[in-house]
């Protein structure tokens, strides 16, 4: 289990560096786009879709490493008025209920990508894109946000300290 939790670190690692390298790319082409349109008089539409795309990139490629280090939004006021005994059973509960969640949006997602495949859907904006290039990245990161929650059920820490408003 310990090997297959480093692998999963290092996928999760090399998704938050490449969503951190695309946010470098959107401040960048955006920079390009002020620009061109004020020096050229014209832009490229095409950046648009592309950092319309990167924005879902971002937050999904971006999301299992804040699972991990548990950095996304939870609210331990429960957690935090019960007591020391049954916060660690009520957390593993919890998560395990976001565990099944994330993996039901991930089979969902992986239809519809399936779907968008099967069918040569079209992405039309400004560049014509395949739609399951959008769609890819949500059953993958959902799945991978399962398996990062799945740690806080399984593993020796639960996702809960019950230390509310104590890291504000």
């Amino acid at each position: 289990m310990q090997t297959f939790f480093a692998w999963l670190d290092r996928i999760t690692n090399l998704l938050a560096v490449l969503a951190g390298i695309y946010l470098v790319w959107i401040f960048l082409a955006i920079v390009f786009q002020v620009i061109a349109r004020s020096v050229f008089l014209y832009g490229s539409s095409h950046i648009f879709t592309f950092i319309e795309y990167g924005l879902l990139y971002i937050t999904m490629a971006g999301a299992p490493w804040l699972v991990r280090e548990k950095g996304h939004v939870y609210i331990e006021l429960l957690t935090a008025a019960v007591p020391n005994n049954v916060r660690p059973t009520m957390s593993r509960i919890v998560v395990a209920i976001v565990v099944l969640v994330c993996a039901i949006i991930a089979y969902y997602g992986v239809e519809v990508t399936l779907r968008a495949i099967a069918r040569d859907e079209v992405d039309m904006r400004s560049l014509d894109m395949p739609r399951w290039l959008l769609m890819i990245s949500m059953p993958i990161c959902f799945g991978l946000m399962a398996l990062q929650y799945l740690r806080f059920v399984i593993g020796p820490m639960p996702l809960h300290t019950g230390e509310a408003g104590l890291h504000e």
